[in-house]
């Protein structure tokens, strides 16, 4: 996958084995998943993880990029969240329309704004 960046992504599946591998890859597999040091491809990558696990620059990079992650996957959660509570909304106020109660009713059970209950009831007669 080329990225707007210039870097390229590889998504490898390193439990599968659907077909030929060579044998870097296969080593890279095994240091993956067991961290097991079978080549010299693998003695590199070990070396450079270790000596990068001791650079407290590094470290602290890794930190504060795991952090921005993780209060990215919350803000990303809390829209989640809150796009299905609206949309809830909007279907129980549609359910109520059909029960045959009035805007002001509908926009207190449901909590949404007497406008948006308006055109929701406007939306609702036009059909």
């Amino acid at each position: 996958m080329e990225l707007s960046d210039e870097a390229t992504t590889m998504i490898l599946n390193t439990k599968g084995t659907h077909g030929d591998i060579s044998k870097d890859i296969k080593s890279f597999y095994d240091y993956v998943n067991n961290h097991i040091v079978t080549t010299d491809f693998t003695k590199q990558i070990d070396d450079e993880i270790s000596y990068l696990k001791l650079d407290t620059k590094v470290r602290r990079e890794f930190m504060l990029m795991e952090a921005r992650l993780l209060d990215e996957r919350r803000e990303g959660e809390a829209v989640g969240i809150a796009k299905g509570e609206a949309k809830e909304k909007l279907a129980t106020a549609k359910r109520l329309f059909r029960m045959g109660l009035s805007v002001q009713d509908i926009a207190k059970a449901t909590s949404l704004p007497i406008e948006q209950v308006e055109a929701l009831q406007a939306e609702h007669s036009c059909k």
